[in-house]
C-alpha cells in the first residue's frame, strides 16, 4: 500500500525524466511503514539539490520542496552552505555576502553561483515531487535453531587468513570558518596574515594566503 502525503509539481510535463528516492525524516516509529522522497526531474539528482539550494539561498523555496531538500543526500553535511544560510540572517549585503560566497566557492573548487546563473537554471527546472508512506513487511524473526552442525556449514577453514593491505591515506588540513568569513570577511578574529596549510603524501605543500580578503 501506497500512500501520497504531499506533492508539488514545477514546470512543464515531464518526458525522459530522471527519478530519485531518498528516506524523509517523516517517519512512524514503531509501524511497519517507511517514508520516502521521490523526485522526477530532467537533472542530475545532486545539480537538482544545487538548483534548490539556490532557490532556497535567493529566498524562493516553498515549504514543501524545503523539507525535501533538508532530507536530500549531504544536505546538512554541507557546511559551506549550512553556514552560509546562518550569515544570511546577520543582514549582511547582499553583494558583500554573495561576493563572500564566490570566493569560498573557488576556493573549495564548486561552481560559482550568480544571479545570471540562478535565472538560467530556473528556466531549465522541471520536477514533480512526492512524499509517499509504503506499508511493509515485517522481518521474520531467527528462532536461532539449527537441526544440526551440518546444516551451518564445516567449522574448519583451510584458507590461510591475509590481512588487507593497508591503504595509506593522510592530510593535515586546518579546518575553515566559513561562517566567521561569510559576516566578518576574514578566517580568523584577532590574528592576522592568516594561512591555509594544505599537506598530502602524493603533493607538495601548498600554501593560501587568506590574510586581508
Amino acid at each position: 500500500m501506497l500512500t501520497i502525503l504531499v506533492k508539488s509539481v514545477h514546470g512543464k510535463n515531464l518526458r525522459n525524466f530522471r527519478t530519485f528516492k531518498w528516506n524523509s525524516s517523516n517517519q512512524l516509529p514503531d509501524t511497519a511503514t517507511k517514508t520516502f522522497w521521490q523526485v522526477r526531474t530532467l537533472m542530475h539528482q545532486f545539480k537538482f539539490i544545487e538548483v534548490m539550494k539556490m532557490k532556497q539561498y535567493f529566498g524562493e523555496l516553498p515549504l514543501t520542496e524545503m523539507k525535501c531538500l533538508y532530507d536530500a543526500p549531504g544536505y546538512l553535511t554541507d557546511q559551506l552552505f549550512v553556514e552560509l544560510l546562518l550569515a544570511k540572517q546577520k543582514n549582511i549585503p547582499e553583494d558583500i555576502l554573495l561576493q563572500r560566497l564566490n570566493f569560498l566557492q573557488k576556493l573549495t573548487g564548486r561552481r560559482i553561483w550568480s544571479k545570471n546563473l540562478y535565472f538560467s537554471q530556473l528556466g531549465n527546472l522541471n520536477y514533480e515531487l512526492h512524499e509517499f508512506r509504503q506499508a511493509i513487511r515485517k522481518a521474520n524473526k531467527y528462532s536461532g535453531y539449527v537441526r544440526n552442525s551440518s546444516a551451518v556449514g564445516s567449522k574448519r577453514s583451510n584458507r590461510i587468513s591475509i590481512p588487507e593491505p593497508e591503504i595509506v591515506e593522510w592530510s593535515l588540513t586546518e579546518e575553515l570558518d566559513f561562517f566567521h568569513f561569510l559576516t566578518v570577511g576574514e578566517f580568523s578574529s584577532g590574528t592576522s596574515g592568516k594561512y591555509l596549510f594544505t599537506l598530502t603524501k602524493d603533493q607538495k605543500s601548498e600554501t593560501v594566503n587568506l590574510s586581508r580578503i
